[in-house]
């Protein structure tokens, strides 16, 4: 018996189907299927019933759940132990990002990582930062970024920067959005990002703020792709300051300086691991790379004030 093979029968029995359990491992179904059916037949149980709507655990595999859970935690602690006794880190994390590189400073991060645990390897995933403390909370991610509030009280989290919010618009509006005007934006197309994104739920939130309903002409699951849609003159959308100057649309968005906000930056990790050397690794090396000065991003042009004078943006209110 192997201990990937009691992996594999937690993940079941946690997702209770075959599929989901198989993406929590980052395998193949069939690959887990088999594992199952080996680990039963060197037990002599059967662990699960199958059927139409999933794998359920029978009265043995219940029984032989928790075993399983303590076997697999033990070892996990052990390897911990040794790690630190060696003063080194190893293994494989899956590393969750919700925004560009050179703005998480995943670079700097990953450098340095390298250079003091050699070992130490990732796997990369992509997502909104609801997809990421999602994974977090699941389990399938290991450390990641995410923007906005966490409410969950598995994942401890720590917060690296504001991220400053604004209104996009495309540039051959600006004369026309010049002055504050809730009404005038109702009426205008709106780009919103996938609901697990905080753009997306600080929309929402703005909207019933002002009792305005805002009219989602497109739904988008990507930063770039929305920005592009704002240039060409398709429609307005919530997005992060930096965003503008980073994809390098500065003359075609503009962002509207009377109304900002902004939300937290933070990495996260389970509260269960806080202890697991690898993330205590990561942690510091974010931590160290976000106590650096960062690159000074030009604040996007905003529209003009009439009288040609531009319009003072107000000071960011601070929202969780």
């Amino acid at each position: 018996m192997e201990l990937y093979q009691l992996r594999t029968f937690l993940a079941v029995a946690d997702e209770q189907n075959l599929t989901r359990a198989a993406e929590k491992l980052f395998t193949s179904q069939p690959a887990v299927s088999a594992q199952v059916k080996s680990l039963e037949d060197e037990l002599g149980v059967r662990l699960f019933d199958r059927g139409a709507k999933g794998m359920k655990l029978t009265r043995a595999g219940e029984k032989l759940r928790g075993q399983a859970r303590q076997i697999v935690d033990a070892a996990k602690d052990f390897k911990h132990s040794a790690e630190s006794l060696r003063g080194t880190v190893s293994g494989q994390l899956v590393f969750g990002l919700n925004n560009r590189p050179e703005i998480l400073r995943l670079m700097e991060t990953l450098k340095s990582l390298g250079e003091e645990h050699p070992d130490l390897s990732f796997e990369l995933v992509n997502g909104s930062s609801g997809v990421i403390l999602d994974g977090l909370d699941e389990g399938n991610i290991s450390i990641g970024f995410f923007e906005g509030p966490c409410d969950s009280p598995k994942i401890i989290h720590h917060e690296l920067d504001r991220i400053e919010l604004c209104i996009a618009a495309p540039a051959a509006w600006a004369e026309e959005l010049s002055v504050p005007d809730w009404k005038l934006l109702e009426s205008k197309p709106w780009i919103f990002l996938s609901a697990a994104c905080s753009y997306c739920r600080f929309i929402q939130r703005l909207s019933e703020e002002q009792g305005i309903q805002l009219k989602p002409k497109f739904r988008v699951n990507e930063d770039l792709t929305v920005l592009n849609l704002v240039a060409e003159g398709l429609g307005v959308t919530v997005t992060a300051v930096n965003q503008i100057a980073a994809n390098r649309f500065e003359g075609r968005v503009i962002a509207l300086p009377h109304f900002r906000a902004s939300v937290p930056l933070s990495i996260g990790y389970l509260a269960a691991n806080e202890n697991d050397p690898s993330i205590i690794a990561v942690r510091d090396h974010v931590l160290r790379a976000w106590q650096q000065p960062a690159d000074i991003i030009p604040d996007p042009v905003t529209p003009r004030a009439p009288g040609g004078r531009r319009s003072t943006p107000r000071q960011p209110r601070s929202r969780s």
